[in-house]
């Protein structure tokens, strides 16, 4: 049995008998659990909703933090890279660099990068001192002699790889005969120390005293003792077969 103090019901209907009969009640009693129950429900939703929006914004938050400190990393990483890319080239270009002003130092050293004249007594030394070797045998009064001697000072500055040198035919009769040379010009390759080929006159130009040098150049480079791009191979071919229609025009 139940004390006086007893606690009413949010449920008891007691307070409308007076005003209606057990409808009334019932429905007062089904709205107040109605209302209250919505009222649950509402705020249920509301707070469920209020958590999954925090947490999606801390997701997205956090989420793009993360992004941010990747790619900041990996922009760092990039410069690292870049610097370490640019820091490898540098000293390559700076190896290559001096590789090939040492090579040059030998070169010269080996009495390359000049058109320089000989004695027949230097001969064997000179030719044999270095894989490539030119040798243009002149009489110092023959005009064509002189015209190579003017291509001969372009290409030895040109073409370091190789040495290019005149000798004076009725200097070194020795080697002329050696050499069977029986007209002048002749101009002869030498590779270590051994005839590679060689040219009398200027047929192998043509057949003309103003040929330009880009076209003996292109007959050394067949032979071997000197390296051109194949633009400037093609130009010397050009200008070869227009200066030969040109002339059988005329």
């Amino acid at each position: 049995m139940l004390g006086q103090h007893q606690q009413t019901s949010k449920n008891d209907a007691s307070g409308f008998k007076a005003k209606g009969g057990a409808a009334d009640i019932l429905n007062a009693v089904n709205m107040e659990v109605t209302q209250e129950a919505l009222m649950d429900n509402v705020k249920g939703e509301l707070e469920q909703t209020a958590k999954a929006e925090y947490k999606d914004k801390l997701a997205e938050w956090e989420s793009a933090q993360k992004k941010a400190q990747i790619a900041e990393k990996d922009e760092y990483d990039d410069l690292d890279e870049d610097d370490d890319f640019m820091e490898q080239m540098k000293q390559k270009r700076l190896d290559d660099l001096q590789k090939k002003y040492a090579l040059e130092r030998q070169f010269h050293a080996a009495g390359h990068g000049e058109y320089r004249e000989i004695t027949e007594e230097e001969f064997l030394k000179e030719v044999c001192g270095s894989q490539w070797v030119v040798v243009h045998f002149h009489h110092r009064e023959f005009f064509r002699c002189k015209i190579v001697d003017k291509h001969l000072k372009i290409l030895a500055q040109k073409h370091l790889s190789c040495k290019w040198l005149t000798l004076d035919a009725e200097k070194a009769p020795f080697f002329i005969a050696k050499l069977a040379v029986r007209m002048l010009p002749t101009v002869i390759v030498f590779k270590d120390g051994v005839v590679c080929e060689q040219f009398e006159g200027f047929d192998e130009m043509g057949g003309k005293d103003d040929f330009r040098t880009e076209v003996m150049e292109l007959w050394f480079s067949k032979v071997g003792c000197v390296k051109i791009k194949a633009k400037d191979a093609k130009k010397a071919l050009e200008g070869s077969e227009s200066e030969k229609d040109s002339d059988e025009d005329d």
